[in-house]
């Protein structure tokens, strides 16, 4: 090399410089014939097989995600299919075809794949039984007679099926398809407590969502899954208030299913369509179909009245007269207070707990529903306050008259703290500035009675089958809970 750059000096300067521009172009076409090997020709796509997928319905813009069956590893999917299970129903079997083997979205998900693939499985084997269960304590055991009735005849492998297909539904049109894997398995899942094989302790306590978790967390590779603790907790909560995107979707799906399953079979079987709707906005009541609790309206704008007479219900309280407040004049809102030296979430909780479904001779404080609430008249909440303000050595709190107005403003603090602390406070049942409300409480067995309560989740409290469990038999004859203002029940 040495050599040919000397005599490159010494020759003509143009024919130097031809020879120079030759040699540096040599030297990399020689080191690419010495690779390791010829780069593989890039794959071609058909433009017919692109123009299927954006003139499909219309489509004007396409999500990369609907493009990637095109360079899908062939034989990754060919390793995926071997770990399907073949499947004897019919409608399993359909499915499983069109979401699990070809769906897009497994491509890089195959062990959820593998973990819905055994689910459908021990669901085409045993899942052709009813999809609802009527235990004391669980929260479809407090259905309507006529709504189970008629949800009875749905198979529990169909509601599951029905459940997935809105879950994919309502991530498709979120354009969120990087959740379907993770969500496809919450929603097969979301029952499998009901299967006669699954049945055991927490079912018999009537916690059918507790009981799903418990049996799909024996089910090989799930542990193994990234957001098997989102997915739980998703099951566990979905006739409740669930968080985060897989939660809503599944409860959002389970409602759409049931909606969509009674007034398929009351059509099905003749039923008139008149009851179909009645029926159907009475299920939406009883699964609780609310869009979100934590912002949705769940009452009307109400009048001046009305916010005056909810008010008027806390002065009952107190023994107040209102302030002087003419009727038709809406209250002042009180104002918050500062109780962070003396409050505390966790041991506030704590000392409520003893009361619910506790009796008092004839008199009870608290009482826990099916519907996942447990409802606490405000007197509590006063007396555990103070108690708390006195360990706290927060006198003026624990000193103040039994008909203080200023407590007004201690417990709508304390109401508005709860709100905030992942919902703990079922806000969607009470106003905004309100430590509480009137509810209308309807019985099995005598006439109805309106109360001021505060309503809670009851899932801060631990398990709602075992306090259900506990109940007395004067607390189970409550039938209904609805939330009251003037001469109107709402909600």
């Amino acid at each position: 090399m040495f050599a040919i750059l000397s005599w490159l000096m010494e020759a003509d300067l143009g024919a130097g410089l031809l020879w120079l521009a030759f040699l540096l172009a040599a030297v990399p076409l020689a080191m690419l014939a010495r690779g390791p090997g010829k780069k593989a020709p890039p794959r071609e796509i058909a433009l017919r097989d692109l123009s299927v997928i954006w003139t499909r319905g219309g489509a004007k813009t396409i999500h990369i995600a609907a493009l990637s069956p095109l360079w899908r590893d062939e034989k990754l999917l060919a390793e995926q299919d071997r770990q399907l299970p073949n499947l004897e129903d019919p409608n399993a079997a359909a499915f499983q075809e069109e979401f699990v083997r070809r769906g897009a979205w497994f491509t890089k998900a195959p062990l959820q794949q593998a973990v819905c693939g055994q689910m459908l499985h021990l669901l085409d084997q045993e899942g052709h039984c009813p999809s609802v269960v009527n235990l004391t304590g669980d929260v479809e055991g407090s259905w309507d007679e006529n709504t189970f009735r008629i949800l009875a005849r749905t198979s529990l492998l169909d509601h599951s099926l029905n459940v997935a297909r809105q879950t994919v539904r309502l991530l498709n049109e979120n354009e969120s398809w990087h959740v379907i894997p993770d969500a496809m398995v919450a929603a097969l899942g979301h029952d499998l407590g009901k299967l006669a094989s699954m049945r055991g302790y927490l079912y018999s306590l009537g916690e059918h969502p507790l009981a799903a978790g418990r049996s799909l967390v024996g089910m090989a590779g799930f542990t193994e899954l990234p957001r098997k603790d989102e997915i739980l907790r998703a099951i566990k909560l979905h006739h409740k208030l669930p968080d985060g995107l897989i939660g809503k979707t599944l409860k959002k799906a389970d409602q759409l299913a049931r909606q969509q399953e009674l007034e398929e079979t009351v059509s099905r079987h003749g039923v008139a369509r008149e009851k179909t709707t009645e029926d159907s906005h009475e299920i939406a009541e009883q699964l609780g179909n609310q869009q979100n609790e934590r912002t949705a309206p769940t009452e009307p704008e109400e009048t001046s009245g009305k916010v005056a007479a909810a008010w008027q219900a806390q002065a009952d309280i107190y023994g107040e007269d209102g302030g002087g407040e003419k009727a038709g004049k809406a209250l002042d809102v009180p104002q918050l207070m500062d109780i962070s030296a003396w409050f505390e979430a966790k041991e506030f909780l704590a000392e409520l707990k003893p009361y619910i479904n506790r009796m008092f001779g004839r008199r009870f404080l608290a009482f826990s529903m099916p519907d996942g609430h447990v409802y606490f008249q405000t007197k509590v909440l006063e007396e555990v306050a103070r108690k708390q303000a006195e360990r706290a050595g927060c006198m003026e709190i624990a000193n103040m008259a039994q008909k203080d107005s200023t407590m007004r403003r201690v417990l709508l603090s304390i109401v508005r703290r709860l709100r905030n602390e992942n919902d703990i406070i079922a806000g969607g049942l009470i106003r905004e500035n309100f430590f509480g409300g009137y509810f209308m409480v309807t019985r099995k067995i005598g006439k109805g009675i309106k109360g001021y309560y505060t309503p809670f989740h009851a899932e801060v409290f631990g398990s709602l089958a075992e306090m259900e469990h506990r109940k007395p038999e004067t607390l189970r004859n409550i039938q209904s809970v609805k939330p009251y203002l003037g001469d109107e029940a709402l909600g």
